[in-house]
């Protein structure tokens, strides 16, 4: 073999191999293609899912503050009922029934259906 022909057989095999590189680097590059694309498709399902989940914490944070509201008032109502009513109002109603029962005067409604309803409780 001369010269010559070692240097073409040198070159035709390093062709061979430029080519299969080539190739390794078009796969490659095909590959990360089809990465970017399911990473942005990705992306756009990561996005619906953080807006799902701020609308769920949204109403999270709703329903909270509904049931602090409601916890609130029933706590207020047993407040008035416990506080208030049972010592202050209903005897100033009692006294003030008796008043109107010693004077011989009459009863409005609401007080004789209370009356009436205590009766059938006890």
């Amino acid at each position: 073999m001369s010269e010559i022909d070692v240097i073409n057989e040198r070159l035709q095999k390093g062709d061979e191999r430029f080519a299969q590189v080539t190739e390794a680097l078009s796969k490659i590059t095909v590959h990360l293609q089809s990465q970017d694309a399911t990473m942005a498709d990705l992306t756009g399902k990561i996005d619906k899912v953080v807006k799902g989940t701020e609308d769920v914490v949204s109403m999270w944070n709703g329903g909270v503050k509904t049931v602090r509201f409601f916890c609130r008032l029933a706590e207020s109502w047993t407040f008035l009922l416990r506080k208030v009513f049972i010592p202050v109002v209903l005897p100033l109603a009692g006294l003030w029934t008796l008043a109107r029962i010693v004077r011989h005067e009459e009863l409005p409604e609401w007080v004789s259906a209370g009356i009436k309803l205590l009766m059938a409780v006890l």
